[in-house]
């Protein structure tokens, strides 16, 4: 943007100069001459000035993109402040926050992936049950899969067999 500005302003210049040697100018001829660079500098001018105007949207452009980034950071980080890093049962680290609802208080897990790309994503339980002794849960913005807590154990039954 410097070079377009030195550009346009040395033509300016430039054009100034012209209008003082149209003034100066003895003959018609002289006269005519230095009109007609007159109108090329000014012609130069209006070029500089349309890549600078096409410049300074372009940057206009670059500064809402790069505000609108901020403000999804800084988004994100008004809504991450109460995660922290947790291992599970199952040594799977996830990010959790506690939460008070209706019937008490209870941890909410978001998938690690996803919060490294500043999104939230809760970890929801996945209908596959009892993996690997764990009870698995998946992330439904990047579809990643997490054994969580353990399964507890099954109540054995104790039948009685009756023999006639």
């Amino acid at each position: 943007m410097i070079a377009e500005l030195s550009a346009a302003m040395a033509a300016i210049r430039e054009t100034a100069q012209l209008a003082k040697l149209i003034n100066d100018a003895k003959t018609e001829a002289e006269v005519n001459a230095a009109v007609n660079e007159l109108n090329s500098k000014l012609s130069s001018i209006q070029c500089e000035c349309v890549s600078l105007v096409e410049l300074v949207g372009t940057y206009q452009e670059m500064n809402t993109s790069l505000k609108a980034k901020i403000a999804e950071f800084e988004n994100f980080k008004v809504q991450a402040v109460d995660y922290s890093l947790n291992k599970v049962d199952s040594g799977t680290l996830v990010y959790s926050k506690n939460i008070v609802l209706s019937d008490g208080e209870t941890a909410v897990n978001a998938c690690p992936h996803c919060f490294h790309q500043n999104k939230i994503s809760i970890l929801q339980p996945d209908s596959v049950t009892g993996f690997g002794g764990f009870y698995v849960h998946f992330c439904p913005e990047c579809k990643n899969k997490f054994r969580m807590n353990r399964v507890p154990p099954s109540k054995s039954r104790n039948i009685s067999h009756h023999v006639v």
